[in-house]
């Protein structure tokens, strides 16, 4: 009997520890839950500036036409479009398919807006981003071409032929660059920044400068 009572603080203090354990066990478990979902969270905002602007240029260039510049108006809070635009930024679309023949761009800044050039694939894929301040003279010139196209450039300038680029460089201040697609099918973006208020109308007058057009293929 003594020995009983000699052992009761012993049961009371591993009936403590037990009941102790059962009501902390849970909760590394509650804090790993909030502390990954408070990461998906932010994950998710994180992420949304640069899935949504992709998807609303793709939605958009499915309409226009093949090989011509289209000035997007400058958007506004009754109707964007894209939606995601900003209003300080003018905007010049040309969509491309290189089944057709190598796609040219050309484009010079002003020098007075920032002035940026991005070339996306159908998917949203960035094959090129480019701006004014990395441009001889903030002039851009890029052909846009496959690899088949690539390759038969090469064979046409190897065999004293005129192609496409050796004639952009006869013209043009800049050096062309160019830009084989792994796709066929695309959109350029070129963008250009009003800094102030009041300033836009200039800057979409830069977008004068942009041309967008399908070359002839090397033979």
């Amino acid at each position: 009997m003594s020995a009983l009572l000699s052992n009761r603080p012993r049961f009371a203090r591993a009936l403590r520890l037990s009941w102790t354990d059962r009501a902390l066990g849970p909760i590394p478990w509650i804090l790993g839950a909030l502390f990954g979902a408070v990461a998906i969270h932010l994950l998710t905002i994180l992420a949304l500036p640069t899935l949504w602007p992709t998807a609303a240029y793709r939605r958009l260039a499915l309409h226009l036409p093949l090989g011509e510049t289209v000035l997007l108006p400058r958007p506004d809070a009754a109707s964007r479009e894209p939606t995601f635009a900003d209003p300080f930024a003018a905007l010049a679309v040309c969509r491309f398919d290189l089944s057709q023949g190598p796609l040219r761009l050309r484009a010079k800044a002003d020098g007075d807006h920032p002035f940026s050039v991005s070339v996306r694939l159908t998917d949203g894929t960035i094959i090129f981003s480019g701006n004014d301040r990395q441009t001889p003279q903030g002039a851009f010139d890029v052909l846009i071409v496959t690899q088949a196209q690539a390759d038969a450039l090469d064979a046409a300038q190897d065999s004293g032929s005129d192609t496409p680029d050796q004639n952009a460089a006869s013209d043009a201040s800049v050096d062309p660059l160019r830009l084989v697609s792994p796709g066929l099918r695309g959109f350029a973006v070129f963008r250009v920044l009003a800094l102030r208020e009041g300033d836009y109308d200039a800057a979409a007058m830069a977008r004068s400068s942009v041309q967008c057009s399908v070359e002839k293929p090397a033979t």
